[in-house]
């Protein structure tokens, strides 16, 4: 399963879509179930998604991971599907399907043709109110989950220094905490761990149906009532997240490993996402990322690789899609004998908030505007961004003023978005061969 959210990526570069161009209708069930039909009419197929509002964030306090193996389970059968036969259904009728967890928000999902929608519909409702939980299902998907973390963090420099500079960033706050799970306490869980999870998030008043493609909302809503709409809604009062504010940290740290070929540099900075209480600046962050990190045109690909030519590869990412906080990453590749130290203090002098002009800041917009168009050729983009902005409590309306927004970011937007970013939380990191000087 994949347990970090692709999605983050293409949200890096582009904002979503106008809702124009997504023509989607939403309604809700009696239980509380959110439904928003993507009508795209180019093939017979669908994008089905189901989005449940909770995440790694969820997770309770020394049993980090259990969101993520809770979505492993999934897939290990009801009473009316065996184990191991959703998937096998899934490939049968000619489709693809999996799941990934987030920080924020769990999804899973199906593209599949048209004529197959309403088995895919029976399949997920299924799973979502009568999954089945034993001891002899359960013991053998930890230990995956296990090897997916030795795989994919211990076994990666990369991901491990990561995982590190996560908890410095962060501190006590949720995001500190590992998607995956951190190595002591996935061995500490158990099922009952995760049923308690599944009863508590898993109910059709936490979750959204996503349904994208040769559909209208008139065909959907009567399946939708036929296969969630009798599923009861959860009996528990959702208090709203609190988060605890980041340390004011500057930090570096530096990792050695013999893995490792390359050097290089990354430094991240806790910054308003578009959640945040001034939410409004993270447009001014999403141009500015723009402006410095845009492949082959960035300020930073100019600087470092084409003058100062110090660099292998160097750019920006603006990771402002959450319910908390947001992040802004600068990252180079080093050069064959270049200094990670000495590439620092050219980073900190390439940091200069009267740098951006208003030529860079109308290109970025002209940039971010065009990409927009090519998010409505594929149902199942148009399906993770509604059903990423309905997970995180956003809606149509904030899809319909996104191109708006970014339209109204001026220069003097950037420049105090740039210098607040300054200013802010940090963590630096240096990753180097196990023998280097």
């Amino acid at each position: 399963m994949r347990f970090l959210f692709f999605f983050f990526l293409l949200f890096s570069r582009i904002p979503p879509a106008n809702a124009d161009i997504f023509d989607t209708k939403v309604f809700t069930l009696d239980n509380g179930m959110q439904v928003a039909v993507i009508e795209n009419h180019r093939a017979p197929i669908v994008s089905h998604m189901v989005w449940y509002k909770t995440g790694a964030i969820d997770d309770p306090l020394g049993k980090s991971g259990i969101a993520h193996v809770l979505e492993h389970m999934m897939f290990k059968g009801t009473p009316a599907v065996p184990d191991g036969e959703f998937s096998k259904i899934i490939a049968r009728n000619g489709g693809s399907e999996n799941a990934f967890t987030s920080l924020d928000y769990t999804a899973y999902y199906q593209n599949i043709a048209k004529d197959r929608l309403e088995l895919v519909m029976f399949l997920e409702s299924d799973r979502m109110k009568n999954l089945r939980f034993s001891q002899k299902d359960f013991d053998p998907e930890l230990e995956v989950v296990k090897e997916e973390r030795l795989m994919r963090i211990e076994n990666n420099p990369a991901s491990l220094l990561s995982e590190h500079r996560n908890r410095l960033l962060w501190g006590e706050h949720p995001y500190a905490r590992p998607v995956i799970g951190a190595k002591k306490e996935l061995s500490a869980l158990t099922l009952e761990d995760a049923k308690r999870f599944y009863q508590t998030h898993y109910t059709p008043d936490n979750a959204i149906l996503v349904i994208a493609g040769d559909v209208s909302a008139e065909e959907i809503k009567p399946l939708a009532e036929k296969y969630y709409g009798r599923i009861p809604p959860s009996r528990t009062a959702r208090s709203k997240k609190q988060f605890t504010l980041p340390y004011p940290v500057r930090s570096r740290i530096e990792m050695r490993h013999p893995q490792i070929k390359l050097y290089s540099l990354q430094r991240f900075y806790i910054v308003p996402s578009y959640l945040s209480e001034n939410k409004e600046q993270s447009y001014a962050y999403t141009v500015l990322d723009n402006i410095l990190g845009t492949y082959h045109l960035g300020k930073m690909y100019k600087h470092f690789i084409i003058r100062q030519k110090t660099a292998r590869s160097a750019g920006t990412n603006y990771s402002g899609f959450s319910l908390s906080n947001g992040t802004f990453g600068f990252y180079i590749t080093a050069q064959e004998n270049e200094s990670l130290n000495d590439l620092e203090k050219e980073l900190d002098r390439f940091m200069d908030p009267d740098t951006v002009t208003q030529k860079d800041l109308d290109k970025a917009k002209k940039r971010l505007i065009a990409d927009i168009e090519y998010l409505n050729d594929n149902p199942e983009t148009a399906a993770n961004i509604v059903g990423s902005f309905y997970a995180l409590g956003l809606s149509i309306e904030d899809l319909k003023n996104w191109t708006a927004n970014i339209e109204k970011v001026t220069l003097d937007d950037v420049k105090k978005a740039y210098a607040d970013l300054l200013k802010a939380p940090s963590v630096t990191t240096y990753m180097m061969p196990e023998n280097a000087p």
